[in-house]
């Protein structure tokens, strides 16, 4: 692993030389199963949930409501790694989400959203109002998959997006769906077109494989919990 400072840009014209081949490549090298299970989480099961199934080249793209449903996807892939995009961890001092708590007075914004702002990368604090359902799933969830032994790590779609210069799905969706598919990725989708709930979840997955292939940097802290991003440094 790496710890650099990424830089980033707005231009999608410069995009890194990385494809699919290159990850499966460094993840056989690292002794890893190219397995992971990409969840955009949502904070509540009335939204569905983007999932990805990665495997090989293969993306098994579907949506999910309940978190049975979740549990039940990534049961039916032993051994993968698991990427969800949600916090995974609390601000340093915080107990609970509750604004109403005494523990509101160490803030709603972890080390790694710090980190992020200061790249110039967009991402909300883990604890606004908006955020604190989905942080509370999020970490449930996850406690429940490493309970199971999956291994489990914290990304963030639109990070990884920045990074490798693909537009987000806010910009420009089917673009986004262009570049994920340019770097060898066979899609399989329960429905067309392709949502932006499940191209998230790909990119997620996708992130997962850049952890297995130890291109990635850590962000973060052992307290809050590491945000996983795609690292570039070291594709030649």
């Amino acid at each position: 692993m790496s710890i650099i400072q990424n830089k980033t840009t707005n231009s999608w014209n410069e995009k890194p030389e990385i494809s699919l081949d290159t990850l499966l490549t460094r993840i056989k090298s690292q002794g890893k199963q190219p397995l992971c299970i990409g969840i955009d989480l949502t904070g509540s099961e009335r939204r569905p949930t983007g999932i990805c199934v990665l495997h090989g080249k293969d993306a098994n793209l579907s949506l999910a409501s309940s978190d049975e449903d979740i549990i039940r996807i990534v049961e039916a892939n032993p051994g993968g790694l698991v990427s969800i995009d949600s916090s995974l961890g609390l601000p340093a001092g915080r107990c609970c989400v509750r604004d109403s708590c005494e523990c509101r007075k160490y803030g709603i914004m972890r080390e790694s959203e710090r980190i992020l702002r200061k790249r110039g990368i967009r991402v909300y604090p883990t604890l606004i109002q908006s955020m604190q359902n989905l942080t509370l799933r999020g970490i449930r969830l996850a406690q429940m998959f490493r309970d199971m032994d999956f291994t489990v790590i914290e990304s963030y779609p639109g990070a990884a997006q920045d990074i490798l210069h693909f537009p987000r799905k806010k910009i420009n969706l089917r673009q986004l769906e262009t570049d994920l598919m340019a770097m060898g990725i066979i899609p399989h989708s329960d429905r067309e077109p392709v949502t932006h709930d499940q191209l998230d979840a790909l990119t997620s997955a996708l992130v997962g494989y850049f952890y297995l292939a130890g291109m990635y940097e850590a962000i973060g802290n052992e307290a809050e919990g590491f945000l996983i991003l795609p690292e570039l440094s070291n594709l030649d």
